[in-house]
């Protein structure tokens, strides 16, 4: 079956007429007639009575109109697929994060890429911001984002900062730290922090952490800032996702010099891969967003 004959027989099946196929198709009535005689020669089945100029469908003709219609769409699909390739949109891409931003922004966003983009399949992996580039190393995935809190021993990866993004000093309004009229770092090692676990290159699940026992290490900085609201301690959060809670008084930002710290929001990916239209997209779509807080 040639995706010609399946369209000329839908058309005639679901209009009733050569005619009206012809005129919906646009093409001639003998392209049409053609196609048809041409099927039913290949299935070596009667498709259609013919009466005169009418024709009228078979009880086979109905039970196969399914079957063409799935092949007609995934024909349809093979050509949309080689149109994204030359026109440099990627068939697939497969992208690793953080959770410095929310996750109703990253709803949206690809909420917005699927809209723009619907033949692009989209496969979104969660991981700390230090397992970022060997995500990219290993080839698991094709680019990823997220805080850049390591340094980068394959000069393979690219790094390219996206925006500049706080990390902010919280407690719980409740939390001893957020009554002192000033935190000293003796006040800090006195309290539990709570920070980011991350599996290193040896395979070990580490905290993200120097010189103090005194932690609690979670994969997530939206686990770490629920653990801090119901006051297990202190820590680093990126401004996206505590300034709701330190708005609505759940948080407090300490009163220490080193309250506010800057880390670059970043993409990796190898040095020799070009970057797609969906890609792009994704990065304009995270670039205006990561305005709102520089």
């Amino acid at each position: 079956m040639r995706p010609i004959q399946a369209e000329a027989f839908l058309a005639v099946l679901e209009s009733g007429s050569i005619i009206d196929a012809a005129r919906r198709l646009n093409r001639s009535r003998t392209t049409i007639s053609a196609a048809i005689s041409a099927l039913e020669d290949d299935l070596n089945a009667e498709l259609f009575e013919r009466s005169g100029k009418s024709v009228h469908p078979t009880d086979l003709a109905w039970s196969i109109q399914p079957d063409c219609m799935r092949f007609l769409h995934t024909y349809r699909q093979i050509l949309a697929r080689c149109e994204l390739e030359r026109g440099g949109i990627e068939t697939t891409l497969r992208l690793a994060r953080d959770d410095s931003l929310p996750e109703a922004f990253w709803l949206e966003a690809m909420r917005s890429l699927k809209q723009r983009f619907p033949l692009t399949g989209i496969s979104v992996y969660l991981a700390p911001p230090q397992e970022l580039p060997a995500l990219v190393s290993s080839q698991t995935v094709d680019i990823a984002y997220g805080l850049d809190l390591n340094k980068h021993a394959d000069n393979r990866i690219a790094v390219e900062s996206l925006a500049g993004l706080r990390l902010i000093m919280v407690a719980s309004t409740q939390h001893p730290l957020s009554r002192l009229p000033e935190v000293t770092p003796e006040d800090l090692v006195t309290h539990t922090q709570v920070t980011l676990a991350f599996v290193d290159a040896d395979e070990q699940l580490v905290p993200d952490i120097l010189n103090s026992s005194n932690y609690l290490a979670l994969t997530q900085y939206e686990l770490i800032r629920d653990a801090v609201m119901e006051h297990a301690g202190w820590a680093w959060l990126p401004q996206p996702l505590v300034d709701p809670a330190v708005q609505n008084g759940q948080l407090k930002l300490l009163k220490t010099a080193n309250a506010l710290l800057w880390q670059e929001f970043s993409s990796f990916h190898f040095s020799t891969d070009s970057k797609g239209q969906v890609t792009l997209r994704l990065e304009e779509i995270l670039a205006n967003y990561l305005t709102r807080f520089n």
